[in-house]
């Protein structure tokens, strides 16, 4: 199990959420800000504003003819529980002779619990999971599909093709130098301001929490 895909559990418990939440500023990403949407998750793209100008802010990084292509922003509980529960199956179908705390580790690497109180940064409306893509709209190579369970989809892997490796690179160049955080097992997953981009960039508190919208 460990060799196939790696683990990375996330231990939130030092981390508290700070400030008043309850009425957060929220806009949809727009075509015609120059994004791209891909509808295959999802046809709702809300984000936090201040999310959304940190990504527009990240457009100016990109190389010429580099766009993003966006395929999920906020997610409300429904879905988190419905991708969680799709990825445990996904996982033991792939692992029959996991035990059952394995298969649930393994999918907490994948989907943010969605019964801990916590959830996952698309639940705050302050994550997004991203791709990029020409100015037609064709994908470039990534090296694994967006949302894709495999050994590959850990953002600098071993074994990943050059071309998917630099597409890569300039993807976290732009998104991080504009503010958001990477998450690590997860070549396309951006947050900012949830408990997940406190742990990884080593902060106390995290500025937002799910909503229910």
């Amino acid at each position: 199990m460990a060799q196939a895909l790696q683990v990375e559990l996330i231990d939130f418990s030092s981390i508290r959420l700070a400030g008043n939440d309850l009425n957060p500023e929220i806009v949809t990403i727009s075509r015609d800000d120059g994004f791209f949407l891909n509808t295959r998750f999802t046809s709702d793209f809300r984000i936090r504003k201040s999310i959304y100008d940190m990504m527009r802010k990240a457009q100016s990084a990109l190389p010429e003819n580099h766009y993003f292509m966006i395929y999920e922003a906020y997610r409300p509980l429904a879905r988190q529980v419905e991708l969680w529960n799709r990825v445990t199956a996904l996982l033991k179908e792939k692992y029959p002779e996991a035990a059952a705390q394995e298969i649930r580790n393994l999918t907490e690497t994948f989907v943010a619990d969605p019964y801990n109180g916590i959830g996952s940064g698309h639940q705050a409306c302050c994550a997004i999971d991203v791709s990029l893509c020409d100015h037609d709209g064709r994908e470039y190579d990534m090296g694994t599909q967006c949302q894709e369970v495999n050994e590959l989809s850990r953002t600098f892997c071993d074994g990943l093709p050059a071309t998917a490796r630099r597409h890569r690179e300039i993807l976290v160049g732009a998104l991080e130098g504009a503010g958001l955080i990477n998450y690590p097992p997860e070549w396309w997953h951006f947050s900012y301001g949830d408990h997940q981009w406190a742990h990884l960039a080593g902060k106390a508190e995290a500025f937002f929490g799910p909503l229910d919208i």
